[in-house]
């Protein structure tokens, strides 16, 4: 392992760089000579999976390569990271590229990926195997999600046998990895404290069962919910259609009680999610962006700059600080038959729970807006918008109903919503920095300051 960091490079000339970077059919040349050895003058199919960017700091792209999944990195000036020994120096570019599962952020993604080291973990981690009711015969990961440097949620499928000479039979089991022993540890913990409340017995909330912690490899083992994915009630919202699908309004409203019961579970942890750090992170990133493109981000920097005015109305409008999601969308929940499910637990901590209700309002706001720049302003995208406008409101009051936090809710909500449209709109710019998105969550973002009392 060794560290890497790229000459100091001027905003323009960095974003140049990230821009050739972005360019799938000039990364597949350079990649595939350096991944597909034995077909070099064959260009593999790339496209782009992930993009982080800190404008002058640091670029992170996730390529999908064929069938591989490949890192490529920029650090400039002050930035510092760790690279594993099998990374290529991409020299027109100054980039450097790797593999993802030699992530050096992730060490124990490698062992995950290696299905006699797992096989192994799992057998002296579960005791259904250690004590011999069960044996493990074999064990395949599959990656599902991945961000680089941070987690890698796997699918494990088992072959295992009943006892000495029993059935064979499958199972599946759903892990995490994480860059943190610290945080994978509080993921755990905090699942198996929410798992012993009544909001979880009482099936308000259903949530994947945590199976075992393995900190040496910094993974966490949950077991399978059975459920339909939200989010697919929701697709459909585009060409000529005008209102989502029914069973997409239900599940939404049900999710709102879901997140009620989390956050008057009572369950406290160590974990702080304080809103004061985040809001000074905008107005740096948002500065950044000027550097490459001056006009948007001067908008990015005023709405940045005028959040934290608010802040002072917070305790009037009745703030407290609960147990949250921390990233919280209608894509992190499943409808099963026993009640609604939520997922992905790693942002959990203490804040306000409107937070969550902010992010979960903005995620439909900002699928508005995605679909209407798609569909140009059509009559059924506009239809699409208000659909999706009065679902807000319809989860909203559902989840002050639920909750009983009283009306002093509504415009904390509002003014989360309006941080998390800030946060979507830096990370929109950070991946397309000539988007119209950026610019449109900006302006839905002052929308809903304007109406604040």
């Amino acid at each position: 392992m060794h560290s890497v960091q790229t000459e100091a490079a001027h905003g323009a000339d960095s974003h140049r760089l990230v821009q050739l970077a972005q360019n799938t059919q000039l990364m597949s040349e350079y990649l595939t000579p350096l991944f597909f050895a034995e077909r070099p003058a064959h260009a593999i199919d790339c496209r782009i999976l992930d993009m982080k960017y800190e404008v002058g700091e640091y670029c992170t792209l996730l390529y999908q390569l064929g069938q591989r999944m490949v890192i490529g990195t920029f650090r400039w000036g002050a930035a510092e990271g760790q690279l594993p020994p099998s990374a290529h120096l991409i020299e027109p570019l100054g980039m450097q590229v790797y593999s993802f599962e030699h992530d050096p952020a992730l060490p124990g993604l490698a062992a995950a990926l290696d299905p006699q080291r797992m096989r192994a973990a799992l057998a002296q981690a579960l005791p259904e195997y250690y004590d011999g009711t069960r044996t493990l015969l074999s064990c395949r990961a599959r990656p599902l999600r991945y961000r680089p440097g941070k987690r890698c949620t796997m699918r494990f499928d088992l072959l295992e046998r009943a006892g000495a000479g029993g059935a064979l039979r499958t199972r599946t089991l759903y892990g995490k990895a994480y860059h943190q022993l610290g945080k994978a540890a509080a993921v755990d913990r905090e699942m198996r404290l929410l798992a012993d409340t009544e909001a979880a017995r009482s099936g308000r909330v259903v949530l994947a069962p945590v199976v075992a912690f393995l900190p040496e490899l910094m993974i966490v083992l949950q077991g399978p919910v059975v459920g339909e994915p939200l989010e697919l009630y929701l697709e459909g919202l585009q060409g000529r259609v005008t209102a989502g699908d029914p069973r997409g309004w239900d599940g939404v409203i049900r999710s709102a009680d879901a997140l009620a019961a989390v956050h008057t579970s009572g369950v406290v942890t160590d974990r702080e999610r304080p809103i004061d750090k985040e809001l000074k992170r905008f107005v740096k990133r948002a500065d950044q962006a000027a550097a490459v493109d001056p006009a948007t981000g001067a908008q990015l920097l005023a709405l940045a700059q005028a959040l934290p005015a608010w802040q002072g109305h917070l305790a009037e409008w009745g703030e407290q600080i609960t147990l949250v999601h921390g990233d919280c969308k209608h894509s992190q929940c499943l409808l099963t038959d026993a009640g609604v499910a939520i997922l992905d637990w790693d942002h959990c901590g203490m804040a306000d729970p409107a937070t969550d209700i902010g992010t979960y309002l903005a995620t439909f706001r900002q699928f508005g807006i995605h679909q209407a720049l798609k569909a140009r302003g059509s009559a059924a995208a506009q239809a699409r918008s208000a659909w999706l406008r009065a679902l807000e409101g319809a989860f909203l009051d559902a989840y002050v109903a639920a909750s009983g936090f009283g009306e002093g809710f509504y415009p904390r909500a509002r003014w989360y919503e309006a941080v998390a449209l800030m946060r979507k709109a830096l990370r929109a710019f950070s991946r397309a920095p000539q988007s119209p998105m950026p610019l449109a969550q900006v302006e839905a973002a002052w929308e809903l300051l304007h109406e604040l009392p």
